[in-house]
């Protein structure tokens, strides 16, 4: 499973870092700086360093309480990209985990796209999470054992790699 990359954004309080910390499944776990360019840098530095078969990003989205939304695509100057991993399969995975999921309709047009796209572009197999805020979270270990059961179940989907 160490081909599998769980990348959080940084930040205090941050739900991103706070799942991509507690998880503890096999995966390389990645905090992201708050900051485009240099998050980009690192992350494919991180996607270069071994054969890495999955990118898993988890951003917040202040909208949404106590679900994950699955993101299919992002879009950067006109060019829009899409997950090569199935969304329908990712967001039941999540489901079958204990927590509810749904497939988004847009990845913003902050940061979170901003390294999406960029991921998406690299090659490598890429999803993006967005998981509520803290004050939009009933049970973060909840959240953890979700996002864990999502990591491990696409590692044990051979057509999703």
């Amino acid at each position: 499973m160490n081909r599998v990359i769980v990348a959080g954004f940084d930040g205090k309080n941050n739900p991103a870092r706070i799942v991509t910390e507690r998880i503890s499944c096999g995966c390389r776990r990645v905090l992201l700086p708050d900051d485009r360019e240099k998050s980009v840098e690192l992350l494919l530095k991180e996607i270069d360093r071994q054969q890495t078969s999955v990118v898993i990003l988890i951003g917040q989205k202040p909208c949404i309480r106590n679900k994950i939304a699955v993101e299919p695509s992002a879009t950067l100057c006109g060019e829009t990209l899409r997950t090569s991993l199935d969304v329908t399969v990712s967001a039941q995975l999540i489901r079958d985990s204990g927590y509810a999921a749904y497939i988004s309709r847009g990845c913003g047009t902050s940061y979170c796209n901003h390294i999406y796209h960029h991921a998406l572009k690299s090659g490598v197999n890429c999803i993006f999470l967005h998981v509520p805020t803290m004050d939009n979270i009933s049970d973060i270990n909840a959240l953890v054992a979700a996002v864990e059961g999502y990591v491990n179940g696409i590692a044990g989907v051979p057509a999703m790699l």
